[in-house]
């Protein structure tokens, strides 16, 4: 209790009022820029997807554990409150919540204008701020705890800089109960346990007889076990799932894949921030070799802690990317320990510029890229090859290479499938069932994606559902989705929506509408809404 006391006293009263006046200011104009993002684009396709989570809660998803989809009940009231924005309202809080945290934790380390600079480089990067900080992904609870499990980590072995060294052990408690939370986030969670034990291996080992940390530990794990015992009930399929993804047997070299996850960590945690961090390093060790330990940024001791959470959980995704297409979001939370070290030296030699630079690109980007996703005005589709026009369809593969359509035109589709279903339900009903699609008919989809996209923004709206067939490694949750919703009968009727940003050749199926998706005047997507009568003659290649 009483470490818990004074980590909400630490976080929330300890702060010098000059900081602590550009650190609200500087968290209300980031929500008020996050929230006219969230306001302004359309769920992506992962963002939807994490809505299943929330609509069917379990102890853990094939994906990801269930923080992500508890989050989402609490923040929207159980789906009372189920807009795109509400489903957002998650990231925007606690994104807005984690630039406190890192300005504590950059205070901790060496003091305010560190934390400051902490602060300013956390809203200038792009997975922070934007993925996790204002779409709403397993990253978002998972920075929270992240941090927060660095903040007791710190107290717990005494890292604090002036005057601010002395451990408190009843934090490994704590430390534990976020870790915990932050595994129950994402997998990647164990990373922190895995930094300061190596921390404790190289310098404390003495803490090892210290029965708060194993505690700690022991919290970690029974929060996790939920998540264990899933997996058994479930034949392990999603640490089978992840483990597959990482495999690299039979898996030769790519250099393809290390050199797009070393751009796409540049990328995601914003050039200005990865430039500034490896100055930093070399600049820390270079002190360090001339021997002038008074003069350093941090403590030793704090540099080692830095590297041991941050490194191990890059190293381990550089390492798979040379064999396996990895993500660069997956190592990203091991640049937040890196981010204080980059403050405490940008402290130390008093380099304002870098940090003030750094959200000022990360809004210039934001924003361009806002206005691409509603415009177009960047034509992506004249940037490839011509192929997709052919004679025959000259709308085939009409969108095919515009990533930015993602986040676009489903709401349109939406409309029009209400339409379309209303239609098709007083045809049937007219006829005595010879024409048109029974009330409350399904849509058929492949694959999690776009099947997702679909049950929020076409079928939801409609009053039916998605179902999905094909393989678990496809469907991945719809495939349970499906089952609860009832299978998919002999002889049931359904529709299929064919998009043309995913050509493909289908038998078995009857085009009832064509649709465009229209973005600043001009067609950008064709969907195909078509009619299945039987599942044995439906095909798709």
């Amino acid at each position: 209790m009483r470490a818990h006391n004074t980590l909400l006293f630490s976080i929330f009263v300890e702060m010098k009022k000059d900081h602590g006046k550009r650190i609200i200011l500087l968290m209300a104009v980031s929500l008020l820029f996050r929230s006219i993002v969230a306001a302004l684009t359309e769920l992506g396709n992962d963002e939807v997807y994490y809505w299943t989570y929330a609509l069917f809660p379990d102890w853990s998803h094939f994906d990801h554990p269930p923080m992500v989809g508890w989050i989402i009940q609490l923040f929207t009231c159980n789906l009372k409150w189920d807009s795109s924005f509400a489903l957002r309202l998650p990231s925007l809080v606690l994104g807005t919540f984690n630039t406190w945290l890192i300005y504590r934790l950059g205070y901790l380390v060496k003091g305010p204008k560190t934390g400051w600079y902490a602060a300013l480089l956390y809203t200038g990067s792009l997975y922070a701020a934007i993925m996790a900080g204002t779409f709403i992904l397993p990253d978002t609870p998972l920075g929270t705890f992240y941090l927060a499990a660095l903040y007791c980590f710190f107290k717990a072995f005494g890292l604090g800089q002036n005057g601010d060294q002395k451990r408190n052990s009843g934090f490994f408690l704590l430390a534990g109960v976020f870790t915990g939370l932050a595994m129950l986030s994402k997998y990647t969670g164990i990373f922190l346990w895995a930094g300061a034990i190596l921390y404790l291996l190289r310098y404390r080992g003495k803490f090892f007889r210290e029965s708060r940390l194993w505690a700690g530990l022991g919290i970690s794990l029974l929060l996790f076990m939920p998540v264990l015992l899933w997996n058994l009930s479930q034949d392990m399929s999603s640490l089978a799932f992840h483990s597959a993804r990482l495999s690299i047997s039979g898996e030769g070299f790519k250099p393809f894949y290390l050199l797009r996850e070393i751009s796409g960590s540049i990328l995601y945690n914003n050039p200005v921030n990865v430039l500034l961090v490896i100055w930093s390093v070399f600049y820390y060790l270079r002190l360090k070799r001339l021997k002038t330990t008074s003069s350093l940024p941090v403590r030793p001791e704090i540099f080692q802690m830095i590297i041991f959470q941050s490194v191990p959980l890059i190293a381990v995704f550089l390492f798979f990317s040379l064999f396996r297409e990895t993500l660069p979001h997956w190592s990203a939370p091991g640049y937040y320990p890196l981010m204080l070290l980059a403050a405490s030296v940008a402290d130390h030699k008093d380099l304002r510029w870098p940090a003030g630079l750094s959200p000022a690109i990360l809004a210039i980007v934001v924003l361009l890229s806002v206005f691409q996703i509603k415009t177009g005005f960047i034509p992506i589709r004249e940037m490839v090859p011509p192929r997709e026009i052919t004679p025959q369809d000259p709308y085939k593969e009409l969108g095919r290479y515009d990533f930015t359509l993602d986040m676009y035109g489903w709401t349109q589709l939406g409309d029009h499938f209400a339409q379309v279903k209303e239609k098709q339900e007083a045809l049937f009903l007219e006829s005595g069932g010879r024409r048109g699609m029974p009330p409350g008919s399904a849509i058929l989809a492949t694959r999690w994606f776009p099947g997702a996209h679909l049950d929020y923004y076409v079928a939801r709206p409609a009053g039916t559902v998605v179902k999905t067939t094909g393989p678990l490694e496809k469907t991945h949750k719809y495939e349970q989705i499906t089952r609860k919703r009832g299978g998919i009968a002999p002889g049931e009727q359904l529709y299929y929506i064919e998009s043309s940003r995913f050509p493909e050749n289908m038998t078995g199926t009857v085009p009832l509408d064509t649709f465009f998706v229209q973005r600043s005047g001009k067609p950008v997507i064709r969907y195909v809404v078509h009619q299945i009568t039987s599942m044995a003659d439906f095909r798709t290649e």
